[in-house]
């Protein structure tokens, strides 16, 4: 939404300055409704109640709007003629932003990315119907590979991504329990808000690391553990109304104990 908005200012304000043309109406439409569709996004994103996955499949068909947007500027806009270069376009930012943010699986980051791409050779094709003067074919798909170029660079975040948010979940799990939201943290460790991967039962998850405590070498690190598993023991016997209930404890492969 901030870049249309630059972008929408740029051609209203410095663009009668500089060409002294005033730019196009249909090119302030599309400047207009680009930012609205952005600002929805973001709303939809931190709002909905939606599943992230939903979230995704959004996100990709913005994505291919947004591309469509700079597809239709840097074409359809102009009525006479299709101001065309050797230089990357405007899409070129979208493809590989696109593809850095988007958590989407790289396949699906690569098929919106192509149908992205694509879309100023179509908005070419569509200058041409309306009797725009507009390069060949062979020469439109020659000006626009390197949007396809970068429609396969793209794909190399989502991977990136991926193995990010894989070792994300690994680390958020403990046990039988994923880690939710960080409620606190103090000299021995941190309490988390968890829920059971089963069960989808709410619990607070304490996680105790050796080396906060001033244990300076394994043996006083086991040593701790060993004391703090005796104390998590004696904390599952207790049965009233006025002690926490401990429902499981253990040692992750990092040897932090919870």
């Amino acid at each position: 939404a901030g870049l249309w908005t630059f972008g929408l200012v740029m051609d209203v304000l410095a663009r009668p300055l500089t060409l002294g043309t005033p730019v196009p109406a249909r090119q302030v439409l599309i400047e207009v409704l680009s930012i609205a569709l952005s600002l929805a996004m973001f709303l939809y994103v931190r709002y909905a109640p939606h599943a992230a996955r939903t979230k995704v499949d959004v996100a990709l068909g913005y994505y291919v709007l947004n591309a469509v947007g700079v597809a239709l500027l840097n074409n359809w806009a102009h009525p006479t003629s299709v101001p065309l270069s050797t230089l990357l376009t405007w899409n070129a930012v979208v493809i590989l932003v696109s593809g850095m943010i988007i958590p989407a699986t790289p396949m699906r980051i690569l098929v919106a990315s192509l149908v992205a791409a694509s879309t100023d050779p179509i908005a070419v094709w569509l200058a041409h119907l309306r009797g725009a003067s507009v390069p060949s074919g062979l020469g439109t798909m020659v000006l626009f590979m390197p949007n396809y170029a970068l429609a396969a660079v793209a794909v190399l975040p989502s991977h990136v991504l991926q193995r990010v948010g894989r070792s994300l979940e690994q680390a958020q799990q403990m046990g039988s329990y994923h880690l939710v939201e960080l409620l606190g943290r103090g000299g021995m460790g941190e309490v988390w808000k968890a829920r059971h991967q089963l069960l989808a039962r709410t619990a607070a998850v304490k996680l105790v690391r050796p080396e906060l405590m001033g244990a300076r070498t394994p043996e006083e690190g086991e040593n701790l553990i060993r004391r703090f598993r005796r104390e998590a023991e004696a904390t599952a016997a207790l049965n009233s109304p006025h002690t926490i209930r401990l429902y499981d404890f253990g040692v992750t492969e990092e040897r932090t104990f919870y």
